[in-house]
């Protein structure tokens, strides 16, 4: 006991040595936790919001080979509800090749309704906007930020024999505040009668807020979803216990049971922000192994506490009747994973520090981001999606993190024996983290889709790849895969899913599925976004399917060892001199080989205003001129292509 004592008082020792002693430099700038779950009826009238606008990009032909074909689905009456991290919005059954998808509203008949857009053909033709939850109705209220999943019976194959069942919070006001209600509800696909509606409100310690996590238990149907109580929605000020609510299908009204229950899970309690910032839930496909995940400092893992977030998990290994205690994964210092510790280059190292000499890499703290995802493979093991960057006190604020300027990267945590030990690989680094649209924010938003069987999991995030953008606001889809199948375990090569495809650099708030749909050795893995027109989210917004973004078996060809490739690009372009400009200005492709070239430019309407084919060009250095003499003042964007290759850069006209 007093050897734990007196590591533990060591470990503060150096913590405080750390906090005074490694100094960040002035450019390198930290993000701290977003506010989460706010009024939109203060939002309205917000200036901020209506007065911003995204930056344009070039227009680009909507289908070329290799680029994803995008399909219109359902609408809503704002971005609300599909922001605030990756839920399970997106749902998809490979034993019925079905998907759905679950979302607010458009007005009428108002955005606190909730619907669901339905496939029954893999994602290529929808029945869109299917309402199913009405907040006008005796003890009902507006609902926000909804999720929902299939039922299938075990041998089913038709979808007219499934069922969908929805989730969402609803603003009832019975835990103070705003927020306190939930609703839930099921609709046969074949809506052949009306959906049903069931709403909660708070009672007692049930002190429902909230929750970002729900599942459905893929061998007995029972639905999962589960947060931290909390007192007073908005304050976070978690009560000691998580809500655990349970459905258990009834046959005879195609509807679930439910029931809550109250776990015990140490943390601070009474402090408010002390709660969980994320929460998921899922269970290996026997139905038996599963895990609760949660971003959190709930003081289990001494090196972090008080400082930094990091992933603490919950077992359970008979189909969710009794969970264990809490397993918090030690991300870095003495205890940590060492591919974590060691991610920032060398380059990046010196970038970051003011005496990098003077910075053990043990010593430094790294943190999780304020969003993450679960999913759990065929041997019961866990795996985590989520954004890793510098953790500790910035700037005087806990639990903020370093993950802007490239110095965030995508990583895979996981375990090969059912959470005893884990392992860290790190994926890519992210060229931006967070995207700010008028009040609300989305960070890298990480993701993770299994095929049914938990043979292969797929990773995504969202990020920005274009060319002076060092905000997360022109996000494109990005995608990994991991198969372990066999050994050894491998992954494909990163890829950019929204490619100069229509989703190209507006692919926002991006969601996927939890589980892919699979035709032979072709793995779709479904994802959808939505529009935000002037980069105002009070604007309504159309949601985006992505219908055919496929992994094939054959791209699983990487092992563990091996440093994953992103995309490789076939050329570079340099920025024009000089900029700005009011005659001729020029700038350098550098190809990697042999490539016919076209050089387009256009105005910040995206309107092509010059357009000149370069032929095919050797490899090597090429100087390209541009006469931008007689064009209005403003800013510009010449983009250069190659094959199904675009890099864009900005110019600006005086």
């Amino acid at each position: 006991m007093k050897r734990g004592l007196l590591l533990a008082a060591s470990l503060m020792i150096m913590l405080s040595a750390s906090a005074q002693n490694y100094r960040i430099k002035a450019d390198v700038s930290p993000n701290l936790q977003p506010v989460r779950n706010i009024d939109e009826s203060l939002i309205k009238s917000s200036p901020v919001v209506n007065a911003f606008a995204l930056p344009q990009k070039p227009q680009v032909d909507t289908k070329a080979g290799g680029i994803v074909t995008v399909v219109d689905i359902g609408t809503s009456g704002n971005a609300y509800g599909l922001y605030n991290g990756g839920r399970t919005a997106v749902w998809a059954d490979d034993d019925i090749n079905s998907v759905v998808f679950t979302h607010r509203m458009a007005i009428p008949p108002g955005s606190g309704y909730l619907a669901y857009d339905l496939s029954t053909d893999g994602g290529w033709t929808w029945t869109n906007d299917i309402q199913v939850y009405n907040p006008t109705i005796a003890g009902a209220a507006n609902a926000r930020y909804p999720q929902g999943v299939i039922y299938n019976p075990a041998g089913n194959s038709d979808p007219a024999n499934a069922v969908y069942s929805y989730f969402g919070p609803t603003l009832n006001g019975t835990n103070g505040g705003s927020w306190g209600g939930y609703a839930m509800g099921s609709h046969l696909l074949n809506q052949s009668t009306a959906p049903t509606q069931q709403d909660f409100s708070t009672q007692g310690d049930f002190k429902q807020n909230v929750p970002s996590a729900m599942t459905i238990n893929p061998a007995t149907g029972d639905i999962w979803i589960f947060e931290c109580a909390v007192n007073d929605g908005l304050n976070n000020q978690y009560t000691g216990n998580l809500i655990i609510t349970r459905g258990v299908f009834n046959a005879a009204t195609n509807d679930w049971d439910y029931t809550q229950t109250l776990l015990p899970v140490p943390g601070y309690v009474g402090e408010p922000g002390r709660a969980a910032a994320d929460e998921k839930i899922a269970f290996a496909p026997d139905g038996m192994t599963g895990y609760i995940s949660m971003i959190w400092d709930n003081g289990g893992w001494e090196w972090a506490a008080g400082l930094a977030y990091y992933p603490v998990l919950l077992k359970t290994t008979d189909g969710g009747q009794t969970w264990s205690d809490p397993i918090a994964i030690h991300l870095s210092g003495p205890t940590g994973l060492p591919e974590i510790k060691h991610y920032l280059t060398d380059e990046q190292w010196n970038d970051f520090w003011v005496e990098p000499d003077q910075v053990h890499r043990d010593s430094v703290v790294y943190q999780t981001a304020f969003d993450h995802d679960l999913a759990v493979d065929m041997f019961g093991n866990p795996h985590i999606s989520v954004t890793i960057g510098v953790g500790g006190i910035h700037g005087g604020t806990a639990y903020s993190i370093i993950a802007t300027g490239g110095y965030g990267a995508t990583f895979h945590i996981y375990s090969l024996d059912q959470a005893e030990t884990f392992i860290a690989k790190h994926i890519t680094h992210n060229n931006t983290f967070r995207g700010e649209w008028g009040e609300i924010s989305e960070d890298s938003r990480s993701q993770i889709s299994t095929t049914m069987d938990g043979s292969k999991m797929f990773l995504s995030w969202l990020d920005t790849d274009f060319t002076d953008v060092t905000d997360n606001i022109m996000p494109d889809i990005w995608c990994v895969g991991f198969d372990m199948s066999k050994e050894p375990y491998t992954y494909t090569e990163v890829f950019n899913v929204t490619y100069l495809s229509e989703g190209w650099l507006e692919a926002y708030m991006g969601t996927a599925s939890y589980y892919v749909l699979t035709n032979g050795m072709d793995y779709t893995v479904p994802f959808v976004y939505q529009t935000l027109e002037g980069g105002d989210p009070i604007n309504p917004v159309q949601f985006k399917y992505i219908a055919d973004f496929v992994i094939n078996e054959a791209d699983f060809y990487i092992t563990g060892e091996q440093e994953i490739p992103v995309r490789e690009k076939a050329f570079t372009v340099s920025q024009n001199f000089p900029n700005p400009v009011n005659g001729a200005t020029r700038f350098t492709i550098d190809l990697n080989r042999r490539s016919n070239v076209t050089v387009e430019v256009f105005n910040i309407m995206g309107q092509n205003v010059q357009s000149h084919n370069k032929g095919s060009l050797n490899s090597g250095a090429h100087i390209v001129e541009l006469d931008m003499s007689g064009f209005a003042p403003g800013l510009y964007f010449y983009s250069v292509k190659t094959g199904d290759q675009v890099v864009t850069r900005k110019m600006v006209v005086r």
